[in-house]
């Protein structure tokens, strides 16, 4: 048996994990790529809890104990240091990076593909009144610090989103979004 598939086997059993997730790819790649001390345990516990969401068994003594754990690192650590929100019921594709994970608020019903980038006082949420649709962000976008996404909007991979830009409605792949209302500055 190899040195991973063994690590994997332990961390199953010790998380109550139902078999369709590895923990060292899903979770260890993400918290190794990211760049900075809090980045790293911001997406640990984002992993974490969203391990105990969807793949632990159902209704195990293990799963109720890693649900107060994790509530209680994203209630100390991502709200209270970190003074973030990122829910584990929002989807966040692996590879994404969190530079400087300060103020990142993310709505529970996001959809940010993988490789996206991140940095300090993004907003990604509904536009509230009971609506809860929310952005969905394809693969590879960059968000500037500041910048927020509103609404049920759809941005293209490989899109950047300027600092301080204000988003309310569609873009398409290779957007270039600036200003606030956000405008396509890339012509190509």
């Amino acid at each position: 048996m190899k040195k991973n598939d063994f690590k994997n086997q332990v961390i199953k059993i010790i998380l109550g994990l139902d078999g369709r997730v590895l923990f060292s790819e899903y979770v260890w790649h993400d918290v190794k790529i990211q760049p900075e001390y809090w980045s790293k345990r911001l997406v640990l516990i984002y992993r974490l809890g969203r391990i105990n969401l969807y793949y632990s068994k159902k209704n195990s003594l293990r799963k109720k104990l890693w649900r107060k754990i994790y509530l209680h690192l994203n209630l100390k650590i991502t709200e209270g240091k970190l003074n973030s929100h990122i829910p584990a019921s929002a989807y966040i594709g692996q590879g994404s990076k969190f530079f400087h994970p300060y103020n990142v608020i993310i709505n529970s019903h996001s959809y940010i593909g993988g490789n996206s980038v991140f940095r300090h006082n993004v907003t990604i949420g509904n536009v509230g009144n009971g609506n809860q649709d929310s952005p969905h962000i394809e693969y590879g976008a960059s968000f500037g610090a500041g910048s927020a996404l509103i609404g049920p909007i759809h941005i293209g991979h490989h899109s950047k989103v300027g600092a301080n830009s204000v988003v309310t409605k569609d873009f398409p792949n290779y957007s270039v979004i600036v200003g606030a209302p956000g405008k396509n500055i890339n012509k190509d």
